[in-house]
């Protein structure tokens, strides 16, 4: 696994241009409108409820905001994109991503984005959904790959959720950027993997390769702080 210092919008250009992409996990639509801009897909499928869930493990979650914000996210994002909606380059989906997924055929995907609900039950269930959607040489990538205190009090599983289907499934962990909230990378071994490990390594400075993970090591993102500012690292 590849280490990269730098920004989610950073790591996207680096995936093959052209591609049939979904998003989970929309909310306001900014990191869509980074999608369009820096990944030129063919199609962008934007995928979430924009419901207020009232459930314990998911009331903490900055992102679970009330019904009535919910609703003016939804009808934003609706204008944020019409022209794209109109031409057939976006198209919204507002639905539970559990149940969207069955709108999407096995191999139709060349990448997905997931950042929906964080809970490690439903981060392991939208991979394991979505990673069947996949071609068989496309990329997962996902949100939120962090387990420092802010992240435990919002009931974030996501780095579990991640390791376990990595362990499970046929997909490597390719690569991570160094964000209080990172961004992960997965994807089966092959061509188009390796094309993005060539990529960043001749596009990112300073990488750091963590082998074995994360069969043979373990995540802590730990938090120390400098001069009154909390600042966040990985260790492995």
């Amino acid at each position: 696994m590849l280490l990269c210092q730098i920004l989610r919008s950073q790591l996207i250009q680096l995936l093959p241009k052209g591609g049939e992409v979904a998003e989970i996990g929309v909310a306001d639509g900014d990191f869509s409108s980074d999608i369009l801009a820096a990944a030129a897909p063919r199609r962008l499928h934007l995928i979430d409820p924009w419901e207020h869930q009232d459930r314990d493990d998911y009331a903490n979650d900055v992102n679970n905001v009330a019904e009535e914000k919910q609703e003016s996210r939804f009808n934003a994002v609706l204008a944020r994109f019409h022209g794209e909606i109109e031409n057939g380059l976006v198209q919204v989906h507002r639905d539970y991503s559990e149940d969207a997924a069955i709108f999407f055929s096995a191999g139709q995907l060349d990448w997905v984005y997931i950042d929906g609900m964080h809970t490690q039950e439903a981060a392991y269930q939208d991979l394991t959904a979505y990673g069947k959607k996949l071609k068989h040489d496309g990329f997962i990538l996902g949100h939120d790959y962090t387990n420092h205190v802010q992240a435990r009090s919002w009931n974030f599983g996501v780095v579990d959720a991640v390791n376990r289907f990595v362990i499970e499934s046929g997909y490597e962990f390719i690569a991570l950027t160094m964000e209080a909230f990172p961004t992960y990378v997965l994807a089966r071994e092959g061509a188009a993997a390796q094309a993005l490990r060539s990529a960043l390594f001749l596009n990112v400075p300073y990488l750091v390769e963590i082998r074995d993970f994360p069969r043979n090591k373990e995540f802590d993102h730990k938090t120390v702080s400098v001069n009154g500012n909390l600042l966040v690292y990985p260790s492995f």
